[in-house]
């Protein structure tokens, strides 16, 4: 994923590549949720979100931010609907 481009919202940076089929990832860093349980919980939290959505044949990755743990749900969705509106996946 080096040779991809960023996109910036207030809870994610997203890497992201041209690619022949949809792949999409949530990274939750042990920088910002030190427990493996609010880990998972904040990469599933992401994985709900995208899965309502039909997106283009890109690969990228979501990386949490520091901001993200204090977020709910509504503010995760609209950050993430942003990105992707932002890089024309969506």
């Amino acid at each position: 994923m080096d040779k991809g481009s960023i996109a910036s919202g207030s809870f994610f940076l997203f890497r992201y590549l041209k690619q022949s089929e949809p792949q999409y990832a949530f990274v939750a860093p042990k920088k910002i949720a030190k427990t493996a349980a609010l880990r998972n919980s904040l990469r599933r939290k992401g994985y709900n979100i995208i899965r309502k959505y039909s997106l283009k044949s890109f690969a990228g990755i979501f990386f949490y931010k520091k901001e993200a743990i204090k977020a709910s749900p509504i503010e995760l969705k609209n950050d993430i609907e942003f990105i992707l509106r932002k890089v024309k996946i969506m």
